[in-house]
């Protein structure tokens, strides 16, 4: 594969990554991974693509991303390697926190690399404010890390003012 190729599927995978045409757990990908950042303080997460497996990013599975890593089989890489960074940039009119988010792929082959690297503003996952992607299955959701505390679990089926209180507290 050529490198202007390579770049080609680079980019194209960062596109993929940043558009909402995939979420984990139902949400917006970026998003989801925006506000695990944010609540982690772990502004940046790297990440391996496995040519026909599942893409994993910090134990999460991005959904509908085996579609993606099977097109890949036939073009033999040697590896495909990511990073996702958050950087803190003010505020949206609403109030909500604005980011900006950078996606960057690298894919080598034969000691050849293929860089790209794309941005879009974002912001931390807000259940309240964002509605579940329609494709969204939650038998079929996986997450490998991360179990949901006792507080999340109660303030997912709590009125909007009780979850506030719980947060509080």
């Amino acid at each position: 594969m050529k490198r202007c190729e390579m770049e080609a599927l680079a980019a194209s995978l960062c596109d993929y990554l940043c558009s909402r045409n995939h979420d984990i757990t139902g949400w917006w990908g970026i998003g989801r991974l925006c506000e695990i950042a944010e609540r982690k303080r772990k502004p940046a997460f790297s990440f391996k693509v496995r040519p026909g497996e599942v893409l994993w990013i910090y134990g999460y599975e991005v959904s509908g991303s085996r579609r993606i890593t099977d097109r890949l089989v036939k073009h033999g890489l040697n590896s495909i390697e990511g990073r996702i960074s958050f950087l803190p940039a003010g505020r949206y009119g609403n109030g909500l926190k604005r980011f900006y988010c950078t996606v960057a792929i690298a894919v080598t082959q034969d000691g050849r690399t293929g860089l790209a690297m794309r941005h879009v503003e974002c912001w931390p996952h807000d259940s309240f404010h964002e509605s579940r992607g329609a494709n969204f299955k939650y038998e079929t959701s996986k997450i490998k890390s991360e179990p949901r505390t006792k507080n999340q679990e109660l303030s997912s089926r709590l009125p909007r003012e009780w979850h506030d209180l719980l947060v509080l507290s």
